[in-house]
């Protein structure tokens, strides 16, 4: 009786399997219409960041990047430029800000901190990144400069050269 059980065990796991390789067959047909749908609601059309002061005169300013590539700065305090200024890049600009800090962007409709910090200064500036996507959801990256792991040093690299690869370097340096 328990090699009939078993010729009934096996035989039913092997129905299942075949039907469950069957079954992811059959998505990849439709797939590509789901992720293209997908992609379009999740995809960034805007990245603001601000810079924060510090305990001196480190430059305090916004900066809107658009899909289109189109820029507006907002110099606060201490910059070559005060008030709001508008460039028009091209969409690859945007598409560069984006692989730059690709790696640091948190899931949508979350906010996070500079993920390990390690030892930290507290006199530097602090950014905030915030990602929007087609539907409107946010996701958000609060950065302090003063954080020294090594990963957090080369997320405020990336920060830093963010004007220079927009073209607003002059907007900013004194």
């Amino acid at each position: 009786m328990t090699r009939q059980v078993a010729r009934y065990f096996m035989l039913a796991l092997t129905v299942a399997l075949v039907a469950g390789c069957t079954q992811q067959r059959a998505l990849p047909a439709n797939a590509p219409a789901d992720r293209e749908a997908a992609r379009s609601e999740a995809a960034v059309t805007d990245i603001h960041y601000q810079v924060g002061p510090c305990h001196g005169m480190c430059p305090v300013y916004r900066v809107d990047i658009h899909e289109d590539g189109s820029t507006r700065f907002t110099g606060e305090q201490f910059t070559a430029v005060d008030g709001e200024r508008v460039r028009a890049n091209e969409p690859q600009r945007f598409a560069l800000v984006m692989e730059r800090l690709s790696s640091w962007q948190p899931a949508m409709g979350t906010t996070v901190d500079t993920p390990d910090c390690g030892p930290r200064a507290t006199d530097l500036s602090h950014y905030t990144v915030t990602w929007t996507n087609r539907d409107g959801r946010k996701a958000t990256l609060k950065h302090d400069s003063g954080c020294h792991s090594e990963d957090a040093r080369r997320l405020t690299e990336q920060l830093r050269s963010l004007p220079q690869a927009l073209g607003i370097e002059a907007w900013i340096e004194r």
